[in-house]
């Protein structure tokens, strides 16, 4: 799913576009030169790699943005800051491994123009440390991630697929071409998408986008209803294949069961929603065990297009925090009428609610990998919150919240850095990307939205809220 700016009258997009240049205050920021050193005391520890915490309380040593140490209360840390934990739980950096972070979580028919930065923000807010960004305006998402790691603009770590590839007229490119006004579509289409109809045509446009160094290439096989058109099986060949000649991975977003399948004798790395309508057949549960294919289940982003919220009450804590007020009361304001293509995707995606639940069971049951991604921004979808929002339908799918925590840290921190990755856990040598949380998340996946601490490369972030 990719969320998109939609028509909107012009007066009233000026009016968006004049509200969005008013900045507040961001959500998180860093003091110039502040310290990459601090002593957390007194914290319990969630070991990532067993989806526990660990018994006791602990001191973790955090220096030049590493981990030093972690043990026993008392150790000695040779004058460098100290915070008490007081007895909360910490947390390796939450990874997200789909997002898109240019686009907004303003309802799509709402012209409203994405405000990058404060999404980046707020996913370091909710404690979200690391994202793969899986479709975005190209080359402005390479742009961004070298801003990121040069320190110029503050934000998660940022892994980046750039533009999507699809059929000629397919998702997403369907969904821009009816939804953005003229004067953005033009813009987008070519930047968010590579339309490809050949084998040649794929191989140019991936060996013209690799100067950018992409992280992995995603492609998009999704018919929707039927009426929509998809890469076939062969197409899929091509494009993984020129992928893994450059040495990059491909995640394959897909609708049904069939796609999935299509994706993975294809030769996809990874799998972009557990089908969102439909139930995975015996057949699909076993060519993606075969292959050992991860899959994000993304359940949230369906949940929310199927079944929008309609008050106050319908949003997690952390949401109303990272949510401006403005985009808060677009979210609950009555939709207008749509049109019979995208009533019926919203039945279809109201339908597969208890569908999707019993895909992520079954997954389980046959060892396929689940990881965790929240598709934020896509509309209702709010950067950082998302991913809580994520984890709680995870373990509502079954998941206990030790494994849901566990999926979101190391084993999503492994499938971007692989085996040796150095995020995703607290151990030492690992990056000092933390969250502190007071409660126990592992018992109750709702206390991991009260974090008290982030940190990033062994800085604490300062914290503010729009609520």
């Amino acid at each position: 799913m990719v969320g998109q700016a939609v028509r909107r009258t012009p007066a009233a997009a000026l009016l968006v576009l004049a509200a969005a240049c008013s900045r507040e205050a961001p959500l998180v920021s860093r003091a110039p030169g502040a310290s990459r050193s601090v002593v957390l005391r007194n914290v319990r520890v969630f070991d990532a790699p067993r989806a526990v915490v660990a018994e006791g309380l602990r001191d973790v040593v955090v220096r030049d943005g590493r981990i030093a140490a972690v043990a026993p209360p008392g150790v000695v840390a040779g004058g460098i800051a100290e915070l008490d934990g007081h007895g909360g739980t910490l947390l390796p950096g939450l990874v997200d491994v789909h997002t898109h972070t240019g686009a907004s979580a303003y309802p799509p028919w709402q012209v409203v123009f994405p405000d990058v930065q404060d999404n980046l923000a707020a996913f370091l807010y909710a404690g979200v440390t690391t994202v793969l960004d899986l479709g975005n305006l190209t080359p402005e998402v390479f742009r961004e991630r070298a801003r990121i790691a040069s320190g110029a603009h503050l934000g998660p770590r940022l892994y980046a697929a750039g533009p999507i590839f699809t059929a000629p007229g397919g998702h997403p490119a369907e969904v821009l071409r009816a939804w953005l006004p003229w004067y953005l579509r033009w813009y987008v289409l070519p930047r968010a998408t590579r339309e490809v109809s050949t084998a040649a045509d794929a191989r140019q446009a991936i060996a013209a986008l690799l100067p950018e160094r992409p992280d992995v290439l995603k492609l998009a096989i999704d018919a929707r209803t039927g009426a929509v058109p998809r890469l076939d099986v062969e197409m899929i060949a091509a494009i993984t294949a020129a992928g893994h000649a450059a040495g990059l991975r491909t995640v394959a977003h897909v609708g049904s069961s069939q796609e999935a399948v299509d994706a993975v004798r294809g030769g996809a790395d990874a799998l972009a929603h557990a089908p969102w309508w439909e139930e995975l057949t015996a057949e699909a549960v076993r060519v993606i065990a075969a292959a050992r294919v991860p899959v994000m289940a993304t359940l949230a982003v369906w949940d929310l297009a199927g079944t929008p919220r309609t008050r106050d009450a319908d949003f997690l804590p952390i949401e109303r925090e990272v949510g401006r007020p403005p985009l808060i009361a677009a979210l609950l304001a009555p939709p207008p009428a749509f049109d019979e293509a995208t009533r019926a995707m919203v039945r279809a995606a109201a339908a597969g609610h208890d569908a999707r639940r019993r895909n992520v069971a079954r997954l389980r049951s046959a060892g396929v990998p689940v990881l965790v991604g929240s598709d934020a921004c896509n509309p209702g979808d709010l950067p950082g919150a998302g991913l809580h929002l994520e984890l709680s339908k995870l373990v509502e799918a079954g998941l206990t919240p030790g494994e849901a925590l566990r999926s979101a840290t190391w084993e999503n921190a492994r499938f971007l850095g692989g085996e040796g990755a150095d995020f995703g856990e607290i151990a030492v040598g690992k990056r000092a990307d933390l969250v502190l949380v007071d409660g126990d998340p592992v018992a109750r996946i709702d206390d991991l939205g009260k974090i008290t601490r982030v940190l990033l490369d062994g800085t604490v972030l300062a914290r503010r809220t729009h609520a």
